[in-house]
């Protein structure tokens, strides 16, 4: 291998048979080794592995992830260490990357790497991706050409092979230089981990979340205002969809989070998205509103407080204040930018200037819809719901006259976004005209 850097492949498994194989195979031409520690497997795991040359060992469960990590970093003899679950790998591109990057940092002060961490629904289901600095939500195109959003963050599972370096915390564990955070360099925009297991279908096969809740408990009966583990316990029930448990234990990490740098900041945002949702399902109102007042107080440039609560308004009628809170949202996004891990409206954008169209639209203020629409439609002119609404918005201010002289006024200020002489435009301008109730309107287009 270039500049003789040795990579060392460890992990931990248990009962990973429909993983452990696609686990030793993405990064198999650039490991020096691969270290399995098995914890109790009881199907074909250990097996697959021998077969395929890791070398193996056993640890006796403790439920305690840190401790059967830094077993396994104890196996290894390489240089670095990548240390990946079996449910995660790299794509070919990314994993062809790493020796380099890694003779790289050789001489380097850095004694670990940031990457990107991207959960996926199915292991296929990523094909290209845009990721935005450290956000929480990452837009993805799967193989059926569908896009949406996938969870997404940063994780250090790239690190030098030193005394010194490991593993703390009975789980969700990281990373520690001694008694310190490993120093980092940060290529999250070039390389990102996709992890598959919390798909519903493995996390119903391992029952995940009922033994990470009781592990985060023991955790906690040491370390009670650990206020990541709190968060993380509040995870854990809010994917139970438990969410009078999962507020509560959101209410008490918010009572004692300090605001630090990095993922904990991202963390700490996160809280009060959460308590929104949950709040919003439960509708206690008072409690939206106390938890949108905390959130905006701690977190004054996070835009998605304000787009979440506006479009609970909007999505239940609510017009006026929906348009409130939807404005506030998006100068804040246009104000503070990548500043704001604003990522849940970022990644809504479209929706988000379409509801407050409707809410413009609704409210009689013609001439804000109007503007708005045409923001739209300048940067996405096959969004029909913005067209519609631009439709409705002439309709109702008494332009929308059923004749030629109207239909000729309409085309030439549609004239703007669409080529009438293509096909597939005049259809969806009918399209979007029949569902603003004008009829035949561009038929003859």
């Amino acid at each position: 291998m270039e500049q003789g850097i040795r990579i060392s492949q460890c992990m931990i498994v248990k009962n990973e048979e429909k993983n452990i194989r696609r686990a030793l195979s993405w990064g198999k031409d650039i490991f020096w080794e691969q270290v399995v520690v098995d914890t109790g497997s009881t199907d074909q795991t250990v097996s697959i592995a021998q077969k395929m040359g890791a070398k193996i060992f056993h640890f006796d469960w403790i439920d305690h992830f840190a401790a059967a990590k830094n077993y396994a970093i104890e196996q290894a003899e390489g240089d670095w260490i990548v240390f990946l679950d079996a449910d995660e790998y790299f794509l070919p591109d990314d994993a062809e990357k790493l020796p380099d990057l890694l003779a790289n940092l050789q001489d380097s002060d850095s004694q670990a790497v940031i990457a990107g961490w991207i959960q996926v629904n199915k292991d296929t289901d990523v094909l290209q991706s845009q990721k935005e600095g450290k956000l929480e939500w990452l837009q993805t195109v799967r193989q059926d050409g569908s896009r949406g959003l996938s969870l997404a963050g940063t994780q250090i599972r790239i690190f030098r092979n030193q005394p010194e370096i490991r593993f703390q915390g009975r789980i969700h564990e990281k990373l520690f230089a001694g008694q310190k955070p490993v120093s980092c360099v940060d290529v999250s925009q070039e390389l990102s981990i996709l992890h598959t297991g919390y798909c519903d279908e493995e996390m119903k096969e391992k029952k995940k979340t009922e033994r990470n809740i009781e592990l985060l408990k023991q955790e906690l009966n040491e370390h009670p205002n650990d206020h990541r583990m709190l968060v993380c316990l509040g995870d854990s029930y809010f994917q139970q969809k438990n969410y009078q448990e999962a507020a509560y234990w959101y209410e008490k990490a918010a009572a004692c989070f300090f605001d630090l740098p990095g993922e904990e900041t991202i963390q700490g945002t996160m809280i009060y998205k959460h308590l929104l949702l949950i709040y919003m399902d439960l509708g206690d109102e008072k409690a939206v509103q106390n938890a949108y007042k905390k959130g905006t107080d701690r977190f004054p440039k996070e835009a998605d407080y304000d787009y979440l609560v506006g479009r609970d308004f909007a999505l239940r009628g609510y017009f006026r204040e929906g348009a409130a809170y939807l404005q506030r949202a998006l100068l804040l996004l246009d104000q503070y930018g990548s500043e704001s891990r604003s990522a849940l409206l970022a990644h809504n954008l479209l929706e988000a200037w379409e509801l407050l169209i409707q809410c413009h639209n609704e409210n009689g203020d013609l001439n804000q819809c109007v503007s708005c629409a045409v923001t739209v439609l300048k940067a996405a002119p096959y969004r029909i719901e913005a067209l519609k609404q631009l439709l409705l918005a002439f309709k109702k201010e008494g332009q929308a006259k059923k004749s030629g002289t109207f239909a000729a006024q309409i085309k030439a200020f549609l004239g703007n976004f669409y080529d009438f002489q293509k096909e597939e435009d005049r259809v969806f301008v009918k399209e979007a005209a029949e569902a603003a109730g004008y009829g035949d309107l561009g038929s003859s287009w």
